[in-house]
Order: structure tokens, then C-alpha cells, then sequence
């Protein structure tokens, strides 16, 4: 997984706006579908194991750089496991795990916890 900057990374958080897979194919020929599926894995009780979320196709134009991308839920992302599986042609090119984890606080809740602690 990778940003739209070309940093790859492999957890994202449950605040993130919108999550990406950039891919670059090698030896696509102009007309081929390269279909990418999000599938959330283990995400407790947000949704069953082997859940797809989402799948979009696009047609290659020969070998090229792509993206998809998946806009976040209301509220946010589940916290848990995920994958992609991208396919060329419905032959499984790739798969990339990725999780979804807590954002971080804010100074202010944390502030407040600390409050409620009372520590």
C-alpha cells in the first residue's frame, strides 16, 4: 500500500481520510482489467471475516501506473486486519495486508484522561 506520494505503508488510522493502492503493472497489454478488491479480515464485530468492501476495475492501456483509493466510512475505518488483492485478467497479481489502528489522541484528550486518572 502506498500513499499518493509513493511512501509505502502498511497501517493507516482509523481517522485517515481515504485509503490508496498505487500499483505499476509489467507486461499489461492495452485492454486488460486490472481489479483491485478491499477485504477486511479481522475487524471484530464491524463486519464478518472475508468481508469485501469494495472492488474497481479499470482498463490498462498497456503497461502502466495506477491507483485506487477507498473514501472513509462514517464514523471512520473499524479497527482491525485488512487486504487488497489486485488482479489482472481475474489472475491474482498481488495481495497486500494492511491494518487500520486507533488515531492518535489529541493533547487535549490526553490532557483529560489524565484529568479523569487522576494521575
Amino acid at each position: 500500500m502506498t500513499e499518493p506520494h509513493g511512501r509505502e505503508i502498511t497501517a493507516y488510522t482509523a481517522d485517515a481520510p481515504r485509503l490508496y493502492a498505487i500499483f505499476k503493472s509489467k507486461g499489461s497489454t492495452e485492454g486488460d482489467n486490472i481489479r483491485c478488491v478491499w477485504i477486511a479480515d479481522d475487524v471484530g464485530d464491524a463486519a464478518a471475516k472475508g468481508t469485501k468492501i469494495e472492488e474497481k476495475t479499470i482498463t490498462a492501456k498497456g503497461d502502466m501506473e495506477g491507483e485506487f483509493s477507498l473514501s472513509k466510512p462514517t464514523p471512520g475505518w473499524p479497527l482491525g486486519k485488512y487486504h487488497i488483492e489486485i488482479y489482472v485478467n481475474d489472475e491474482l497479481a498481488t495481495k497486500v495486508n494492511f491494518e487500520i489502528k486507533a488515531a492518535p489522541k489529541s493533547k487535549k484528550e490526553a490532557d483529560e484522561e489524565e484529568e479523569e486518572s487522576g494521575d
